[in-house]
């Protein structure tokens, strides 16, 4: 049973771990330690909704929690600038009433969106310089610059009076990075040196064998692919994947291809990345209209929508309802990015409509469009060979990420290992390493820039509606209490062949039982309401053996 009220003086001593969002899933990264009842928290993230969340597109994590804390949370801190780690906090800003810390590129990017929705002014977010040591009430954090798909990603070490402990965030082994410098070795080596109490571990790829390739060969490969085709080129990756967007202006450059932006994300990611000069070719940029103008053997379009997204750039572009950009037979459209599990259905389709165009798809099976971000499993045992952690604690990964971690971990001879689950605290130290409380968790959906309960009411509707169609039935009954022969039925989502026989099959089955009513039920509504959903639930079993949503709009005279 979860908790809506903690005994937070359970925390007043000891070194815990708990996350919000980002175990057992990709994205929606929250992770929260205390020392000694102070607490801190690392990345808020949003991810994409699954197809039990009809119409939705993006959930965020539900951090109710943290009003119980809020007067010893002492800092958010912002491992990197992607939405899984980022992207939730212009969503609860107004939950947060301490402050922020992210580097200067991630900063950039909630600014942006804080601007977007008119709370730039609502927490205090400042700029983290990962050079010096971040000491707030009871941690002491120290950052180690790693190798990712974005600018600035760092791993995270906590000093505590309890020991030291590593969050990894996001990570791979690059010595031929696009972006930032080669992958700091040494400094993971000499804090395996100094002791590690846990480690707090990426699980995205650890169970993909061997090592991740270089973004640097992603980079050549483009190069190549670009030169071997004279029709349009479309390149669709994450908005936030700043390194693959740079290979991409490269290859676009040596082609002699100008690039069209499309879709509101990517070009505000790129106006950022502008900004902070780490695109120097902005000039190579057109809008949209030129786009339409230019040959297509001079033009690259990079786009969202690399997930199968309904709303994002290439899905309108592949249902030709962009107002801009039409695709042509033979025109080329690579899909530089990985599938997020659960995407796969949305993704396929969206390949699929490309196809029956007659244009080409490229995928990573194909060309080396694609490197993970992520480390491989023989990443992540360097990782605890250089570390030698006591404890490792899995994190950002669905089950089979987590498992496969933790048989990495074990083969490394770390001593404990702790696959979690969201909500589930966890006593780091003093004493047994154990779960001692379960905090109420979940997810927000995101309804424009609303959120709203996972589990309220009308997701719940929709979800059913989707499964089982609905109903809408009008029936008007007389002063005299008779019912108007003229009963009006509408199916949605539903067949429609046999609505004249479910009519009458539910007039007679409903009229039979309703002339055996007294006057005084007649004249009760929800008496009436109530008859009408039996009487019509029973027709559907016959008829179609579903059990559709009913809604019945009585009117008297």
């Amino acid at each position: 049973m979860l908790k809506n009220n903690t005994n937070l003086k359970l925390y007043e001593k000891g070194l815990y771990f708990l996350s919000l969002g980002g175990i057992g899933e990709i994205g929606a990264n929250c992770y929260l330690y205390c020392c000694d009842g102070k607490w801190i928290m690392i990345d808020l993230g949003l991810s994409f909704a699954d197809e039990q969340y009809p119409g939705v597109d993006l959930l965020v994590p539900k951090i109710k929690f943290i009003e119980e804390i809020k007067d010893n949370l002492v800092a958010v801190v912002i491992s990197h600038g992607h939405e899984d780690h980022a992207g939730a906090v212009a969503y609860l800003a107004d939950n947060i009433n301490c402050p922020v810390y992210a580097s200067s590129f991630a900063k950039l990017l909630i600014e942006n969106r804080l601007k977007e929705f008119g709370k730039l002014d609502s927490i205090n977010l400042n700029e983290l310089d990962s050079s010096k040591n971040l000491i707030l009430d009871n941690f002491n954090l120290r950052f180690i610059e790693t190798t990712h798909s974005i600018p600035q990603p760092q791993a995270i070490v906590i000093k505590t009076s309890y020991g030291n402990l590593l969050h990894t965030a996001d990570w791979k082994i690059d010595n031929k990075p696009t972006l930032g410098n080669s992958f700091d070795t040494n400094s993971f080596i000499e804090l395996g040196n100094e002791g590690v109490l846990a480690l707090i571990g990426d699980s995205t790829n650890a169970d993909v064998p061997g090592f991740s390739s270089s973004e640097d060969d992603v980079r050549k490969e483009l190069k190549q692919v670009f030169s071997r085709y004279i029709n349009r080129i479309v390149v669709t990756c994450f908005s936030s994947n700043i390194a693959r967007i740079i290979n991409i202006v490269e290859a676009a450059k040596k082609n002699n291809r100008k690039i069209a932006l499309i879709g509101r994300s990517m070009k505000k990611n790129i106006e950022a990345a502008v900004k902070s000069k780490l695109i120097k070719d902005s000039d190579i940029f057109i809008s949209e209209e030129e786009a339409a103008l230019i040959p297509s053997e001079n033009l690259v379009i990079i786009c969202t929508g690399s997930q199968g997204e309904k709303r994002s750039a290439l899905y309108r572009i592949a249902y030709n309802s962009h107002r801009n950009i039409h695709l042509e037979k033979d025109d080329v459209v690579i899909f530089s990015s990985r599938d997020i599990p659960g995407n796969e259905k949305s993704i396929n389709a969206l390949k699929n409509l490309l196809i029956r165009q007659r244009i080409e798809i490229i995928t990573a099976d194909d060309d080396l469009v694609h490197v993970s971000g992520h480390g491989h499993a023989e990443e992540i045992k360097q990782m605890y060979n250089w570390t030698k952690p006591y404890i490792s604690i899995p994190v950002h990964g669905e089950a089979m990420h987590l498992a496969s971690h933790k048989n990495i971990s074990e083969s490394s001879q770390v001593p404990i290992t702790k696959i979690l689950q969201n909500g589930k605290c966890l006593k780091i130290a003093p004493g047994d390493c154990s779960v001692i409380d379960n905090i109420d968790t979940g997810k927000l959906i995101v309804e424009g820039k609303h959120l709203y309960d996972s589990d309220s009411n009308f997701i719940k509707d929709r979800r059913k509606y989707s499964y089982e169609g609905l109903a809408l039935i009008s029936v008007l009954i007389n002063s005299d209490y008779s019912i108007d022969k003229n009963i009006h039925l509408s199916l949605i989502g539903l067949p429609d062949e046999d609505l004249t026989n479910i009519r009458e099959e539910f007039k007679t089955e409903f009229m039979n039982n309703y002339i055996k009513l007294n006057n005084d039920q007649k004249s009760s509504d929800q008496n009436v309401r109530n008859m009408i959903i039996k009487n019509l639930k029973y027709v559907f079993k016959n008829f179609l053996r579903k059990k559709p949503e009913i809604q019945v709009h009585l009117i008297r005279k």
